[in-house]
């Protein structure tokens, strides 16, 4: 169910301009790929699970003992990734801060002058003013799609579902010798407005690392993929490139990658 919002002109602010711009072209340009999975009905009231452990879902498990040291109950870390974000050729820079409580992740976006805050409990806001719409797509895009949220997600209660493993390219001969992926779809849980109810996260077989993240979004699939590097034991995201039908939308490139208690 797509969140209608009434767009905010904010004057002398670049940076919606931009966001403005891409926005229109994800809405504009229609999907040929059928929807990958049925979207499921959602209500408005929003309730918070309480599970409380990290080690409830095998496959967030895995990633989990990946990535690092930032998850551990007992350190309750904040990472901080620090980069530039591409959209439609302009470039801005945007630091993402994650603190993990008891129903997953509170998000800071610093973008531009905004600071754009996410948590299941109540959404994403804005400091001044409101989110925009092109602002949410571009802010979920950034918290989503990421390895964060694959292990936390499982704290507000999302389903994960195993699709398929040892998957595959749709061309890969005989003789291919590349990565395999396990399939794993999340989905939000009963009662959320989340915009975007499910994704797809392709789990390389060999690393355990998240290299694509799928979505769809007002019948637009997006498609996420991700490198990685190494920071001082921790695994973090040093590039990730959204396309839609072939075309990039837009580019995150790590500049710093930092932890704190």
């Amino acid at each position: 169910m797509s969140r209608k919002r009434k767009t905010l002109i904010l004057g002398g602010a670049s940076l919606v301009t931009v966001i403005c711009v891409t926005s229109a072209l994800v809405i504009s340009r229609a999907s040929t790929q059928p929807s990958l999975i049925a979207k499921g009905a959602l209500v408005q009231s929003r309730t918070i699970p309480r599970t409380g452990s990290l080690r409830l879902q095998p496959e967030a498990a895995a990633v989990n003992r990946r990535l690092g040291d930032r998850f551990k109950v007992s350190a309750r870390t904040v990472s901080t990734l620090s980069g530039t974000l591409t959209l439609s050729g302009n470039q801005q820079q945007v630091t993402i801060i994650r603190r993990q409580i008891e129903s997953g992740e509170l998000v800071e976006v610093l973008l531009a002058g905004r600071r754009i805050t996410w948590s299941y409990a109540e959404g994403i806001k804005a400091t001044p003013g409101t989110a925009t719409e092109p602002e949410r797509l571009v802010v979920e895009r950034l918290i989503f799609d990421s390895p964060d949220q694959f292990v936390l997600a499982q704290l507000r209660g999302a389903g994960y579902f195993t699709v398929t493993r040892n998957l595959r390219p749709d061309d890969a001969g005989d003789n291919y010798s590349g990565p395999l992926w396990r399939l794993v779809r999340i989905s939000e849980p009963q009662g959320t407005a989340e915009k975007t109810p499910w994704r797809l996260y392709y789990v390389n077989e060999a690393t355990d690392l998240i290299d694509r993240v799928v979505s769809e979004s007002d019948g637009q699939t997006i498609d996420a993929s991700i490198q990685w590097t190494d920071r001082q034991g921790e695994q973090a995201p040093s590039h990730i490139k959204w396309t839609m039908g072939g075309q990039t939308i837009m580019e995150f490139e790590t500049a710093a990658f930092s932890l704190t208690k």
